[in-house]
């Protein structure tokens, strides 16, 4: 196993990143990745040491066609207990109506350790809807607006990915697709499934040593 190195790791997960984009639902995306200080590093579009909140909205388009919506995406990466791997401290995958990021829609958060109750993984709606404000009155005596509520989706471990934001935007006709953009949103999240899964087997390998002797793999 190559050692472990926090920029070049970095640099690469952000060229998957962009890779991942330009095969699927945009054209010539570059996401950089930023070392802020030891140990930390930022992955976003157009930013740089000086600016590392996204400021410019990713266009959802394929060549010169108009663009249909534009993405917001940044993810602070650290590394594990062991210095070994990537660990993204935390993320942020917003779907916006316009380019200066000013009207968004929803947008999925992650935050790893987050203390103030809420779900580390949840996922939050730009909308509203009579019949929350009317359930919210009733139960709480107050309105409390729909785009605060933090759904949550999947937990630390099995969070949705940029992949599931783009198979979103195909699925309900918001993005064109490139050709066999399918294949490669699969590949994508089957990837980051199984990172997952090492990563906790890794923490908590006994229940992946049961499953292994009950499917006859390991002598029991």
């Amino acid at each position: 196993m190559a050692q472990f190195d926090l920029g070049r790791d970095a640099a690469k997960f952000a060229g998957e990143l962009s890779k991942l984009l330009n095969c699927t639902v945009c054209d010539g995306i570059r996401l950089s990745a930023v070392i802020t200080n030891p140990g930390r590093v930022v992955i976003a579009y157009k930013i740089d040491k000086y600016d590392l909140d996204p400021t410019h909205g990713i266009p959802i388009t394929l060549g010169s066609k108009r663009p249909t919506g534009y993405l917001s995406l940044s993810f602070r990466l650290g590394t594990d207990a062991e210095r070994q791997y990537l660990m993204v401290q935390s993320s942020f995958m917003g779907l916006f109506l316009d380019e200066h990021l000013d009207q968004p829609i929803m947008h999925y958060d992650y935050e790893r350790d987050k203390g103030d109750g809420y779900p580390e993984a949840h996922l939050q709606v730009c909308a509203e809807s009579d019949a929350w404000d009317a359930l919210s009155l009733l139960a709480r005596g107050d309105k409390r607006p729909l785009e605060r509520l933090h759904f949550p989706v999947g937990g630390r471990r099995f969070r949705p990915t940029l992949e599931d934001l783009i198979d979103f935007l195909l699925a309900e006709g918001i993005a064109d697709k490139r050709p066999g953009a399918e294949a490669v949103i699969e590949a994508g999240r089957e990837g980051f499934h199984h990172l997952q899964l090492r990563a906790m087997i890794r923490r908590n390998p006994g229940p992946a040593i049961q499953a292994l002797r009950d499917f006859g793999q390991l002598p029991t």
